[in-house]
């Protein structure tokens, strides 16, 4: 993902956070995001299987780069529709249908508010995790286009997405998302910017994080509490 992809999120993410927690629970809900990500015991198996396919297939890292330059992996449409949509597109898209869908169930402002920033929350820290990762490791791109190989940002990027689609939408629509997400942790190996171990790594630190911010979100939306404002004073409103 680019820079200005990033840039983007933090300035979507930032705008809602503003708007929807003068309280200040973001750093809290970022914290547990990332507790969660981290102890959950399925997403410790998720990356525990991501990690060892990763380190298994760096073996082949050469190979599978060699068929790629040679034969290719996508056609061309398709890997630059992959490359976009794990760029800036996954999360437009992302955010346009919490909007949509939002509206035509006619849910509240709170409602899409909240999934907007537990989205973006999402994104903002898979972003982080996987920059701390690109800078520590400095694996140089099989281009020799910088040392931000390792682990592939669009890929970890869509991967997120994928599992905030489940979480929202359902499997059907996480199905889609995470093809989606494939689709453009193939692209990068096309493209000749990734090695095959890079987007392994992604895939699964993207799906971690985005299950770990899910179940933060699924905690905090069970049992709300708002202060409903009344002629004389204010009134305890739960909703459970």
């Amino acid at each position: 993902m680019t820079q200005r992809g990033y840039f983007l999120i933090f300035i979507s993410c930032f705008s809602t956070v503003i708007g929807q927690n003068p309280a200040n629970e973001i750093p809290y809900n970022i914290i547990n995001g990332f507790k969660y990500s981290a102890t959950n015991r399925t997403n410790q198996r998720i990356f525990a299987s991501f990690v060892l396919a990763s380190f298994t297939g760096s073996y082949y890292d050469q190979k599978i780069k060699s068929h790629a330059l040679d034969k290719g992996l996508l056609p061309g449409k398709l890997a630059r529709i992959g490359d976009l949509y794990g760029g800036a597109l996954g999360h437009w898209i992302l955010w346009s249908t919490i909007v949509i869908h939002s509206k035509l169930k006619e849910e509240s402002n709170t409602e899409v508010l909240t999934k907007l920033e537990f989205s973006s929350l999402a994104l903002l820290g898979n972003a982080f995790a996987t920059y701390l990762l690109k800078f520590g490791v400095g694996r140089e791109r099989p281009d020799n286009g910088d040392y931000l190989s390792f682990p592939s940002g669009h890929t970890s990027h869509s991967f997120t997405i994928a599992a905030i689609t489940n979480e929202l939408y359902g499997w059907k629509a996480g199905t889609v998302a995470y093809l989606l997400a494939t689709l453009s942790a193939v692209s990068r190996i096309h493209d000749n910017r990734h090695y095959f171990s890079d987007v392994v790594f992604g895939a699964g630190l993207g799906t971690i994080i985005g299950r770990g911010f899910s179940i933060q979100n699924r905690k905090r939306t069970k049992n709300q509490v708002y202060l409903l404002p009344i002629n004389y004073g204010v009134k305890l409103h739960i909703i459970f």
